[in-house]
């Protein structure tokens, strides 16, 4: 939901005692994607500046995308920013452990603080990569306890409640082809992705094998690519937060005689989202496979 200042815009009349004389003012106001747009800067800024002040090394890479308006859904046809924001592996885990390291804390602390002075309807996800060593359903399911273990540590520092949601995609999506070690530890990655809407996060995260196999050797890139087929394409993001607790009603008649116990409730489940790769993108060039 857009939040007061993306909605309205309106004519102020302000009344000058002087003369007696009505003097109409237009008030500007921005508009809805000037503000997200607006949003999207103060947030890039906010954790470029903790990552400074928490002196997280090595520093995080910074990506900025937008999901165009008609990507989105009817009742909300405005263009959607996205930060992307990407962490080694070795900064949160050793080598197979879902173990959060004290060195990780640092960037949770900062992820925390950025978030905690944003727009009460922000969205991120925290996605978990592996590289192709191992097993696919080993590398899928550590990825998933990687990327709760990242979200619980995240729960347990904020300040405010906002949603956020884990997601595991194990080895299916490589920045580089998993030929040297070099390669795979840029696979092995922990990323946040930061948007207004989860619909836009969702619709990015769907595109990534425009992101995947990156090398200047064209045979390489096609095997890499080949690859990318074998593993599975429908990955599940869960929302971990936040979840109300549901009220369980008294019946009428023991409502006075309870005045003052505690009233027994029960949290809802976490919803769940599809994510599907869109398999049209896996090409080399212009040739599909």
């Amino acid at each position: 939901m857009l939040t007061l200042i993306r909605r309205i815009a309106l004519t102020c009349l302000f009344v000058s005692l002087l003369g007696q004389q009505a003097v109409a003012q237009t008030v500007e106001y921005m508009s809805a994607d000037e503000a997200l747009s607006l949003e999207h800067q103060t947030r890039y800024q906010r954790l470029r500046r903790f990552v400074e002040s928490y002196r997280i090394f090595p520093a995080p890479q910074f990506f900025d995308y937008t999901v165009p308006a008609a990507n989105m859904p009817a009742n909300f046809r405005h263009d959607i920013p996205v930060l992307r924001i990407v962490f080694p592996e070795s900064t949160f885990f050793d080598t197979g452990s879902a173990e959060v390291l004290p060195s990780a804390y640092p960037i949770i602390a900062a992820m925390a603080k950025m978030l905690d002075g944003d727009v009460p309807d922000v969205n991120v996800f925290v996605a978990g990569h592996t590289d192709s060593r191992g097993g696919e359903d080993y590398n899928h399911n550590l990825s998933v306890a990687r990327a709760k273990a990242v979200t619980a540590a995240l729960v347990g520092s904020r300040t405010r409640s906002y949603t956020i949601w884990s997601i595991g995609f194990g080895e299916s999506l490589p920045i580089y082809p998993n030929t040297d070690d070099q390669n795979m530890a840029y696979n092995r990655r922990v990323e946040f992705l930061v948007g207004a809407r989860p619909e836009a996060v969702s619709y990015w995260l769907q595109q990534q094998y425009d992101l995947v196999c990156q090398t200047s050797d064209p045979m390489a890139k096609l095997r890499c690519m080949l690859e990318l087929k074998k593993v599975r394409h429908v990955y599940e993001a869960e929302q971990e937060g936040p979840r109300q607790p549901v009220v369980l009603a008294l019946p009428k008649q023991n409502r006075v005689a309870s005045q003052g116990a505690r009233v027994a409730v029960t949290p809802t489940a976490p919803k769940r989202m599809t994510i599907q790769l869109n398999e049209k993108r896996l090409r080399v060039g212009s040739i599909e496979h």
